[in-house]
């Protein structure tokens, strides 16, 4: 097993960083009443594929809404969720680079729920996932190029290493895909976590005419599917015992960081599987479902948004962790933008504090990892304040 390769956490560099110190845990039991959302900031009007950053066209307004109004343009097992902690003990924390990547794609089908009529499309009467799996697996770490830290490439079939691992269902934004984000995804896989990366079916840049924003409201029940699909693998399944369905973490981009934090906090759309949550650029949103405000027993929060988002203003990240509730953290990117930060993996400094920082949460929260916190810390302070700061509230 090679070292974990994360900066500093001496106790020097973590007393430099700038925040309340917060305790990544899973949560249990009520907080308060609940908060509000000031303003839900629609966003995610603009396709979040990368390779359509340059050329957005599209159909939805940047209007706020209230949760009070509803109004707005849209962009199994018993398990251990926020009440108590898992039964099995915790995956072995390691570094980037730690195991090579296996992959595999699926299609994950749930024939309980349509896919709507959209573009030309007939209504279908279920709803197809192709999802990309990233996993730990044996056998040589080959590795990319142009990073500082090795990141693996991915073997497609390669033979998983034992576990199991925590499981991470990652949600791509608007116009985007799964393996859109394979630079960080496979960084997570490489550290010891199962990552499956769908592409939902009227959201992506495979939908038929352009991305249908309110189709966001049934994306949250294909998190939940995915759930269910790892947490009861055929015995013949190349991951069978390899996946830990009792710790569960989201996290997901713009519209997937929508849809990541409905499936965590929204009162009829949570899944109380889920022990943690990551969004980037996204923002809660009452008004799915008429969900209200979020729960306030619901897991630890990262959220991680650049104050030059010009698509989902920074302000709803903000607006988002005071609505949720503590514990949270709050890695702010200077100067970021709404799409580069997010798909670049580790090869500049904002990708790979997005990644490093992401990982380091899931390792407080999914592997009950005590350092994980203050490597997160190290990895901000690192960074510089020029590049990225931290803020968080504990519970």
């Amino acid at each position: 097993m090679s070292p974990i390769v994360r900066p500093d956490t001496s106790p020097a560099a973590a007393a430099t960083t700038t925040r309340a110190r917060s305790t990544l845990r899973r949560r249990g039991g009520m907080l308060g009443a609940a908060l509000l959302i000031g303003a839900v900031l629609t966003g995610c009007g603009s396709d979040d594929q990368p390779d359509a950053a340059a050329e957005t066209t599209d159909d939805t307004s940047s209007a706020a809404a209230s949760p009070s109004t509803g109004e707005g343009d849209g962009p199994g097992s018993t398990t251990a969720g926020a009440d108590g902690p898992a039964a099995d003990p915790a995956a072995e924390v390691a570094g980037i680079g730690s195991f090579a990547v296996g992959s595999l794609e699926v299609d994950v089908v749930d024939d309980s729920r349509p896919t709507n009529a959209w573009g030309g499309q007939e209504e279908l009467p279920q709803r197809t996932l192709p999802t990309l799996v990233l996993y730990p697996a044996e056998g040589e770490v080959v590795t990319a190029d142009g990073s500082d830290v090795a990141t693996p490439e991915a073997t497609p079939d390669a033979t998983p290493a034992e576990g199991p691992w925590p499981l991470v269902v990652f949600s791509h934004g608007r116009g985007g895909t799964g393996p859109a984000y394979v630079n960080t995804l496979r960084a997570w896989a490489s550290a010891g976590y199962v990552v499956l990366a769908p592409t939902f079916p009227l959201t992506s840049a495979e939908t038929p005419e352009r991305p249908n924003t309110d189709d966001l409201v049934n994306q949250p029940a294909d998190v939940s599917h995915l759930i269910d699909w790892a947490s009861d693998l055929p015995a013949d399944s190349p991951l069978a015992g390899r996946v830990d369905a009792e710790r569960v973490g989201l996290s997901g981009h713009s519209l997937g960081g929508f849809t990541s934090l409905a499936a965590a906090y929204n009162p009829k759309l949570r899944d109380d599987r889920v022990d943690a949550v990551a969004e980037w650029a996204g923002a809660y949103r009452g008004e799915l479902a008429d969900g209200g405000a979020p729960v306030q027993d619901g897991p630890p929060l990262l959220a991680v948004h650049g104050d030059g988002d010009d698509t989902v203003p920074y302000e709803a990240a903000q607006n988002t962790v005071d609505a949720v509730g503590p514990p949270w953290e709050l890695v702010t990117l200077v100067g970021g933008e709404h799409i580069p930060p997010y798909v670049t993996g580790m090869a500049d400094p904002y990708g790979a504090v997005v990644t490093e920082t992401t990982l380091d949460f899931f390792d407080a929260t999914l592997k009950d990892d005590p350092e994980g916190d203050d490597r997160l810390e190290a990895v901000v302070e690192e960074a510089g304040a020029s590049v990225a700061t931290l803020t968080g509230e504990e519970d």
